[in-house]
């Protein structure tokens, strides 16, 4: 019996457990003595222990779902207000004018009643803020503090379109299940003092306002904070995005490499010192442990503290234990700790590179033995990194450059060799004299602005495959057994030559596979995103075209004191369009339409437009106002063709899909912006489907006027404004199927309730993504169906 193998029987039992009903414990008892007489002898006493871990495992999570089951969920339902006195139980995070944290509830009452237990609970607190002094107030909070507040509860949100990041899942595996808003006048401080926690956040704290001081450059500073502190937020949102893209971010995340060169810094300092060897290894052990903490004890930096802290102690008395076993440990005291840590993404992703390294990078180095020792290590492990977490980004983020293993082969021994350990250098320097800094401080920006400029070109590149469809279940399965099945074959001789290229073969068919080259073969799906109060909608005709029509945005507000604004404001295009074309692997947009010039249709454009390769642009012809006028010069800019048409157009892209221009002429009109919307309608498989954009009663007509037909299905313009969809236009087209693009609970009142029941005179079927999200028309030959992100799911 081995730790690691026991590790996996554990990991199986608390997976089956989330998701079974515990009655499978009973199936594995009776399954594994099944096995147990049939198995031969030697194998009795493995199989009864790995089958006993996983069933124990499971029950450990059972047990653990039912202690942390919440007694504040059904206030929540009801969206009660109640006042709660608690702990802030994170760092507090601050954009603008909202503080975001998790507090610890103790007591809880509603307003008049007595004080009820909540036995910890935590929730997700959302505090807004009135003024520059209450924020400047808030950053001096730190994880530890007692407060008392009045705060109205809610269920997190959940995911409203395909694929997207699921608040509500992400929280549950968390141990939360319940938000909470309050503002700052609402909020009385209990108790100020912190507890270790609150120290070593002040520590870290301290320590960024030293880099702050010290780093001249504002992005370097941010992005160093990012880098030896665990501070991932503080990196600009242009430079997360670029780390995303080229597949580096890891390098921002505490982990290994962090706890050797600072447990090498600390056994360097205290053997220098006049420790012996042996103490100054323990000795390191504990200062590893307080630069956990002081990192922000992430998955990953626990892992590698850990790993790191049982390296040294064996080193300490000289024993050796099987890097796969010291693996195992750290995961199941982890999992020991919090069983929730197995759906944490850190998590996921620093254990399962550091197995992969562990495992494949000695056969690696058996490979291409000419090459030099440091260049062989080097490929070996970018390598092996490489293709272990391929599959959780891909799941997770959809994204994966082509160039990932080329830009980690270059940049992360220089960011490791050389800013990491110059930053640490000037940090601790600094402690003593901010001149002493300088060189450190100079080497590490200045080596920072040489490498991210040809970065941000990269990324600019938009490569081909970068973006990855969601993964089916069936291919994960079949890539974990590929990775598993690898050290069985090697170890018993399959290495040569023609085993290799068997193995690419391999690896180069799950690739092929993973980008679903026969997925909406023959179909023309038809996805009507949520986007709020606004339109986007993404037409996949087959796998040939693309056709991307508005992409959502927000209004133009008016311009807010600097202390408000946001680090990375929402953005639908960017927050909900972008990762939307990811999950379906959309690289090329083919035709973008933007109906007309209003923000809530095309304000979302310019966060595509540096993720994509684009092939012509529709717009109606009008005169184009500021915000339209800038994203058509970045279109041209880019040498893509904008376009307008006139009634009559249409073209083919597959025999039975066919397109045609219904609306503006060509000429530029005189009338509102909504009415100079452009219509076009679609003819699948004899299916047709009307896109109105914003068009009103005036535009309505002229399309009466040219002689409009019946419509199976019809996007109902202006988010059903009672300006439209008036009866002449519903009685021409007829149709049997309406959908509305609205925000939920929107200001407007879209859709107006006239619109409603003319449509339900009329006997059409209503869609609504303010109230079924996402939806999505698939149509074929056979006919079309209808799924919908919130009642499908």
């Amino acid at each position: 019996m081995t730790l690691l193998r026991t590790s996996i029987a554990v990991i199986a039992g608390i997976v089956l457990a989330a998701y079974l009903h515990p009655a499978w414990m009973l199936a594995a008892a009776g399954g594994g003595c099944a096995l147990f007489l049939l198995a031969p002898q030697s194998k009795r006493r493995a199989l009864f222990a790995y089958t006993c871990a996983m069933i124990l495992a499971g029950l450990y999570c059972c047990v653990y779902q039912q202690l942390h089951h919440s007694l504040l969920e059904p206030h929540a339902v009801q969206g009660k207000t109640v006042v709660m006195r608690g702990t802030i139980d994170s760092p507090v995070r601050r954009d603008g004018d909202v503080a975001r944290f998790f507090f610890a509830v103790h007591v809880f009452s509603h307003p008049g009643g007595q004080w009820e237990s909540a036995g910890g609970e935590r929730i997700a607190l959302r505090v807004s803020l009135g003024s520059e002094e209450q924020a400047k107030q808030v950053d001096r909070w730190v994880q530890g503090m007692d407060l008392e507040a009045a705060v109205q509860l809610s269920l997190p949100a959940v995911a409203r379109n395909p694929n997207a990041f699921d608040y509500e899942r992400y929280l549950h595996w968390l141990g939360v299940q319940v938000t909470g808003e309050t503002s700052f006048a609402d909020i009385r401080i209990v108790r100020h003092a912190t507890g270790i926690w609150g120290w070593f956040q002040q520590w870290q704290g301290n320590a960024a306002a030293r880099i702050d001081s010290l780093f001249a450059d504002q992005e370097a500073a941010g992005y160093m904070k990012s880098l030896l502190l665990g501070l991932q937020h503080e990196a600009s949102p242009d430079l997360s995005d670029m780390y995303a893209k080229l597949g580096l971010s890891h390098i921002l995340a505490i982990s290994g490499l962090h706890v050797t060169l600072v447990s090498s810094m600390f056994l360097w300092l205290l053997e220098r010192s006049g420790i012996n060897r042996k103490w100054a290894l323990l000795v390191t052990v504990l200062l590893l442990i307080g630069y956990v903490l002081l990192v922000g004890a992430s998955a990953s930096a626990v892992r590698s503290g850990l790993m790191g802290g049982v390296g040294l102690v064996c080193q300490a008395f000289r024993r050796h234990l099987d890097g796969r076993e010291v693996w195992a440990g750290a995961l199941l005291a982890m999992l020991a700790v919090n069983p929730f840590f197995l759906w944490q993404i850190g998590f996921q992703l620093s254990f399962a590179v550091t197995l992969g390294l562990i495992v494949f990078v000695p056969y690696c180095l058996q490979v291409g033995q000419r090459l030099p020792a440091w260049l062989r290590a080097s490929i070996a492990v970018t390598f092996v990194a490489q293709v272990v977490s391929f599959p959780f980004l891909v799941y997770h983020f959809h994204l994966f450059s082509p160039l990932s293993w080329l830009v980690n082969l270059v940049a992360t021994p220089l960011l490791s060799a050389i800013v990491l350990p110059m930053g640490y250098t000037g940090l601790l320097l600094g402690l003593i004299h901010p001149a002493l800094s300088t060189w450190p401080v100079l080497i590490a920006t200045q080596l920072l602005h040489w490498l991210h400029k040809p970065l941000f070109a990269l990324q600019e590149m938009n490569v081909p495959f970068t973006h990855w469809p969601h993964p089916d279940w069936w291919w994960l399965i079949l890539y974990a057994l590929f990775l598993s099945f690898l050290p069985w074959l090697w170890e018993r001789g399959y290495h040569r030559k023609r085993d290799m290229l068997g193995y690419a073969l391999l690896f180069f068919v799950l690739l092929v596979l993973a980008r679903q080259p026969f997925s909406g073969d023959g179909v023309v799906r038809i996805t009507f995103l949520d986007v709020g109060q606004g339109d986007s909608i993404v037409v996949e005709v087959g796998t040939k075209k693309v056709y991307l029509m508005d992409a959502g945005g927000n209004p133009a507000w008016p311009s807010r004191e600097a202390w408000r604004e946001k680090r990375d404001p929402f953005d639908p295009g960017k927050n909900i369009v972008l990762p939307f074309l990811r999950s379906r692997g959309i690289d090329h947009i083919d035709t973008v339409v933007m109906t007309h010039g209003d923000l809530d249709h095309i304000g979302g454009m310019k966060a595509l437009l540096p993720h994509f390769s684009f092939g012509q642009v529709f717009v109606n012809g009008r005169l184009a106002q500021a915000a339209e006028r800038e994203i058509v010069q970045r279109f041209w800019q880019r040498s893509i063709p904008v376009l307008t048409g006139k009634s009559g157009d249409r073209w083919t892209d597959l025999p039975g899909v066919e397109w045609e221009w219904l609306y503006p002429d060509g000429q530029r009109s005189e009338g509102s912006e909504n009415d100079a919307s452009v219509v076009l309608k679609l003819t699948a498989y004899g299916t047709t489907v009307l896109f109105t954009g914003d068009i009103e009663k005036d535009g309505e007509e002229q399309l009466l006027m040219r002689g409009l037909s019946n419509a199976d299905i019809v996007k109902v313009a202006h988010h059903g404004s009672k300006t439209s969809s008036t009866d002449s236009f519903l009685a021409a087209t007829q149709p049997a199927f309406a959908v509305i693009s609205a925000g939920q609970n929107n200001r407007y009142g879209h859709p107006a309730p006239d619109v409603i029941e003319r449509l339900e005179q009329f006997g059409s079927s209503i869609y609504r993504t303010d109230r079924d999200g996402a939806i999505t028309l698939v149509i074929s030959s056979e006919g079309y169906t209808w799924t919908t992100e919130l009642s499908d799911t």
